[in-house]
């Protein structure tokens, strides 16, 4: 017995599976995520590398030269680019598309330690990732500021990153035109000289002087304390009064040989909002969060931020916010559209050329309900509602719009011919079962939605 005569044979199971499925398909769609792009991974690794104050063709030398003979040994590479710049340098390779990444990355991670010790001794540690569109962020909040950069970097951090960074599904923010509090040490090289010292002289200092290190622990009858040296300076007025080495009986503290300035770290990156100086926060999703609902809770949040700030930190309003969703909605909204108003006109082709209602309503029955059985299977396989899958509903339309047309074309034959409603019913869906399922097979999801819906149809007439 095939499926279709069983759904004509049983007019209350095959309501009752339609019915399932369109509830499993309206549950599976509220737990769908939406994104721009499918989960998927990119055959590209990429190394970092920053050693302060050299010039790019020094890194390019000592370290981007050494990198790329090194790598270009591991096997699946397709190709090597390199950029080198000042103070930091980044070597990209592509693998072939059948390399498996995770086994790539450890290769090249390998790779990596052996060269180390061939690398400059002053070079910061390299840091390797795979490429990865989840780590671009999705939304940008500009915030500007009328306070010092140090101070709204300071606010930002302790009292907006917190609240955006809790979000579900945020996996980090992004603090763009942030400046971080520094102390400042401007040296008198005439003042060094007159006292017989160098700079050398005030980093032993430093080192000697501003510490903080642990001292075991004192142990009592029933308490145990931890010991540390606490000799860390907490202003620049104890830090002016620093001994940095001594004259006779005389000492030599840093505010005779240089200026100690409370300020920032050296400007390299300005964000302006509006003419006025601030920081743009940005917040990248993890790999499989919902970009839209992300979006949706940041604009929410900042509103809740705006009224409890201070007069001098004001976040933009919604419509100055660098959104990426934006385009995910207009394209959700597009499909949506396309899909809608597919179904209308294949309602109302059925409509002009058969000019009877029940036919009719079994069309406009079938495809929603066959679409949104297939968002469930969306949902079961854990996609999302990207470009990808958007574009395959747009084409599974088509499909369920013809074997709905045609189903009901062999139906309408067969009475025509003298058969019963019964008889053509099972005669017609017989006749196309083979055609549909060929013509679904390709996209799976609506496979089982467009069986159960021809036997729908069957069972109506």
């Amino acid at each position: 017995m095939s499926l279709s005569d069983l759904s004509i044979q049983r007019p209350v199971l095959t309501w009752m599976m339609t019915l399932a499925l369109a509830t499993f398909g309206i549950l599976g769609f509220m737990r769908l995520g939406v994104d721009q792009y499918p989960d998927m991974t990119f055959p590209f690794v990429g190394v970092m590398v920053s050693l302060e104050g050299a010039a790019p063709s020094s890194i390019e030398d000592e370290v981007v030269d050494i990198l790329e003979e090194s790598f270009s040994t591991i096997e699946g590479i397709r190709h090597i680019t390199s950029y080198s710049g000042q103070g930091m340098a980044q070597v990209m390779m592509e693998f072939e598309l059948e390399v498996d990444m995770d086994v790539a990355a450890n290769d090249v991670r390998d790779k990596l330690n052996i060269v180390m010790n061939d690398l400059p001794k002053e070079m910061d540690p390299p840091a390797l990732g795979k490429a990865d569109f989840s780590q671009f962020p999705i939304i940008y909040a500009p915030i500007s500021s009328n306070l010092s950069p140090a101070e709204t970097t300071t606010y930002v951090k302790r009292h907006i990153k917190p609240v955006i960074e809790s979000i579900p599904g945020v996996a980090r923010i992004g603090l763009y035109g942030a400046h971080e509090r520094n102390i400042r040490i401007w040296v008198d090289p005439d003042a060094l000289r007159a006292r017989n010292l160098a700079a050398s002289d005030l980093l032993a200092a430093l080192r000697r002087e501003h510490v903080e290190r642990p001292g075991g622990y004192v142990e009592g009858n029933a308490v145990e304390w931890a010991v540390k040296t606490d000799a860390e300076f907490r202003s620049v007025a104890e830090l002016e009064r620093m001994v940095v080495s001594w004259e006779g009986e005389a000492p030599i503290r840093l505010g005779d040989v240089a200026r100690i300035e409370d300020g920032t770290e050296d400007i390299r990156e300005v964000t302006r909002i509006n003419g006025r100086t601030g920081i743009a926060v940005g917040a990248a999703k993890q790999s499989d969060g919902n970009t839209v609902a992300i979006v949706d809770e940041v604009y929410r949040r900042a509103e809740k931020l705006r009224p409890i700030m201070p007069p001098s930190i004001q976040i933009a309003e919604a419509d100055a916010f660098i959104d990426n969703s934006r385009s995910i909605r207009e394209a959700f909204e597009e499909t949506m559209f396309a899909l809608v108003f597919g179904a209308f006109l294949a309602v109302l082709v059925v409509f002009i050329f058969m000019r009877r209602v029940r036919p009719t309503l079994i069309v406009a029955a079938a495809i929603p309900l066959s679409l949104v059985a297939s968002f469930g299977m969306i949902w079961l396989f854990d996609f999302t509602l990207n470009t990808m899958t958007l574009l395959g509903l747009t084409l599974a339309i088509g499909v369920v719009i013809d074997d709905a047309i045609i189903v009901l074309e062999n139906i309408e034959r067969h009475r025509e011919g003298g058969s019963d409603a019964r008889e053509a019913a099972q005669t017609g869906t017989r006749e196309i079962t083979f055609a549909a399922v060929a013509a679904t097979f390709s996209v799976a999801a609506v496979f089982l939605p467009v069986a159960f819906a021809t036997g729908m149809m069957g069972s109506f007439l």
